[in-house]
């Protein structure tokens, strides 16, 4: 098992030098993705680009690290060339920048069990989305009470947008999204999870 710096013991919660790193490579990738890489809009898609991808890879570690598992977020140094790739071609060729959100992930060892615990990574698969939806259905209550189209508003919009967009993609049921994991552990927390991610866009 090779853990960054050896730091990356169950029951910590904090974050440590490569962890950091990993998710400040990662976020700022992703910045640059939802901001369509216009400078005029990284200020509004920073807030959303942090409680969308922050808050969701924490709630991963955290709920697996509930379970006893050593668990990090790493980042997939691949993914990131690719999404930059895709982003700058698409931006170029259409105007609009396509978004590959796989960059990285929480990486999960049970140095004492021997066998994948469905229900376990089920949870801990569904952990991060619904932090999205949580984060997005937040949002689009402010929204309601703020006069249309202010910067607060504007922000709370991309917020609720981009919370929405990621729990709907990650819940996909495609390996290794989280979507496949919830949906082997309860095909119905799949669905409804899925399915709300997808309606409440529509509040957007």
């Amino acid at each position: 098992m090779n853990l960054p710096t050896g730091e990356h013991l169950p029951g910590r919660a904090y974050l440590h030098g490569r962890e950091l790193e990993d998710l400040a490579v990662s976020f700022l990738v992703l910045v640059l993705l939802f901001s369509n890489f216009d400078p005029y809009d990284i200020p509004y898609v920073l807030v959303a680009v942090l409680t969308a991808f922050i808050f969701h890879e924490l709630a991963h570690r955290e709920v697996a690290r509930r379970y006893g598992y050593i668990a990090f977020y790493k980042r997939w140094d691949t993914g990131i060339a690719l999404a930059l790739l895709i982003g700058i071609f698409t931006k170029l060729l259409t105007g609009n920048t396509w978004i590959f959100a796989a960059l990285g992930a929480v990486h999960i060892y049970a140095p004492y069990q021997y066998w994948y615990d469905k229900e376990a990574y089920g949870k801990i698969g569904l952990a991060g989305p619904l932090t999205n939806i949580a984060v997005g259905i937040v949002a689009i209550v402010l929204m309601r009470l703020l006069t249309p189209f202010t910067i607060p508003w504007y922000v709370l919009r991309v917020t609720a947008g981009v919370n929405l967009w990621l729990a709907f993609f990650n819940l996909l049921p495609v390996p290794p999204l989280d979507g496949w994991k919830v949906l082997r552990w309860n095909t119905g927390y799949w669905a409804i999870a899925i399915g709300v991610a997808y309606l409440l866009r529509a509040f957007i």
